[in-house]
């Protein structure tokens, strides 16, 4: 199927996705209705689209399940209520993949009820609150559906499998019932939210930094159950020496290795379990587990900073770090004039990217390698 024809349309209408607000949803339906004409014109076989489909990936580079998705949006184009809704800049991109999951599952004698109540409500519902919404509905039509027995209610089916790397880092996979995803999709929300219109992260990449600042949520924790007769704490273990001059990996108790730029961030805000080691690795002496910032201090930057301080970042203050400015290691204080609040993400930019940050009149400036930011 040649592809010449439509790849000019196709280029013209990608940049404009982009945009916000109802110009991106009328764009954004401009652009699957063309790729809806080219499907409707095509034998509509598996052949035709996957043509289509790597048309779009070899034209905008886009991921293929990008690519897919927005083959299964033209193929809802033949319904003319959802199409009027699109082109009517109603329906977001995902408005229409809620809609497209939501036909598929409904039953086939009551797809048209299910569309014309979704196209109701999406005028009113975006995001989770939509999904939501086409979940309950779908849970109206099969209210005689199994419910759940008694044993599933006590052992709710839930598994989680996580193997640690060579080098430190940890895959997983599991599932866990409706209750407690909700609560984690409750977590998520406002976490993998992007912190700027600028932010660089794709959606995977912020739910992935979410995850880690879930974690990160549940360590700081006083209702942490104990282990071994004390609390949950990361030991990191490595010669002072090599700590302050970045030298060597520290070593993570039962679980490898880190990098020693890791361990100077992870240092900043947490409760670090001090080893110390002379030349033959002997240990000299381990110190109490502490705070490095007291909350006296951590409410004095809240009321300075107000959340992450980064430049155009507005994560709310629990869910940011206190970063030393000179780290205590190399002598900085752990006081309010060297301190300052940063989400995980640009904590971890200002650690390990090309900005820094000083203090003017006891504020903290941002700087990148060609210049000052804020």
């Amino acid at each position: 199927m040649p592809r010449e024809a439509w790849q000019w349309q196709l280029e013209e209408l990608w940049g404009f996705v982009e945009e916000s607000g109802e110009r991106r949803r009328a764009e954004y339906a401009r652009l699957v209705g063309v790729v809806a004409q080219i499907w409707e014109r095509s034998g509509r076989a598996k052949e035709d689209r996957d043509s289509i489909v790597a048309g779009v990936v070899a034209v905008h580079r886009v991921a293929l399940s990008e690519a897919r998705e927005l083959v299964r949006h033209a193929e809802l184009f033949a319904r003319p209520a959802i199409r009027q809704a699109a082109e009517a800049g109603i329906l977001t991109r995902q408005h229409l993949t809620v809609i497209d999951k939501t036909l598929a599952e409904a039953p086939v004698a009551d797809r048209d009820r299910v569309e014309a109540a979704l196209l109701d409500k999406a005028p009113q519902f975006e995001g989770k609150k939509f999904q939501s919404l086409a979940t309950r509905i779908l849970l109206l039509l099969d209210q005689d559906g199994k419910a759940p027995d008694d044993r599933e209610l006590v052992h709710p089916k839930r598994e989680f499998h996580y193997d640690t790397r060579r080098d430190g880092s940890v895959v997983f996979r599991g599932h866990v019932d409706p209750e407690a995803g909700a609560k984690l999709a409750a977590l998520m929300g406002p976490l993998a939210k992007p912190t700027s219109g600028k932010d660089p992260r794709t959606a995977a990449e912020r739910q992935g930094d979410a995850f880690a600042e879930i974690i990160e949520l549940a360590s700081t924790s006083d209702d942490l159950p104990e282990h071994g007769g004390e609390r949950p704490h990361l030991a990191l273990t490595m010669s002072f020496e090599d700590f302050v001059e970045l030298r060597k990996p520290a070593e993570v108790e039962g679980e490898g290795l880190l990098d020693p730029e890791s361990a100077l961030r992870i240092a900043c805000d947490s409760k670090v379990m001090r080893v110390v080691l002379n030349a033959d690795n002997e240990i000299l002496n381990i110190g109490r587990s502490s705070r490095t910032i007291p909350n006296r201090i951590r409410r004095a930057l809240i009321q300075r900073d107000k959340g992450c301080a980064f430049p155009g970042c507005g994560t709310r203050p629990r869910q940011c770090h206190g970063h030393h400015v000179k780290h205590w290691a190399k002598g900085g204080e752990t006081g309010v004039e060297n301190l300052v609040l940063l989400c995980g993400f640009h904590h971890r930019v200002v650690h390990h990217g090309d900005w820094a940050v000083t203090m003017v009149n006891r504020r903290p400036v941002f700087e990148h390698a060609w210049g000052k930011a804020g």
